[in-house]
């Protein structure tokens, strides 16, 4: 049993997978963040903002879509 391409999944593959995921939810955040600041601005109530967002927030299953991709 060869031990390098195990070494190699685990010390190159698996942490540069983990980053790419981890850009992924920092892009969907930023989004989220952006469009709440940009309903602030335009003067709606906070109320009416938290609304809005939880109700146009695409709803994402990460753990489906990373399943299914992998």
């Amino acid at each position: 049993m060869r031990v390098l391409p195990f070494l190699s999944f685990f010390l190159y593959y698996l942490p540069r997978l983990m980053f790419h995921i981890a850009g992924l939810f920092r892009i969907f955040n930023r989004g989220k963040r952006a469009f709440r600041k940009a309903l602030r601005r335009e003067g709606l109530p906070d109320d009416v903002v938290e609304v809005l967002v939880e109700e146009l927030s695409p709803d994402v299953d990460w753990r489906e879509l990373l399943r299914r991709n992998m």
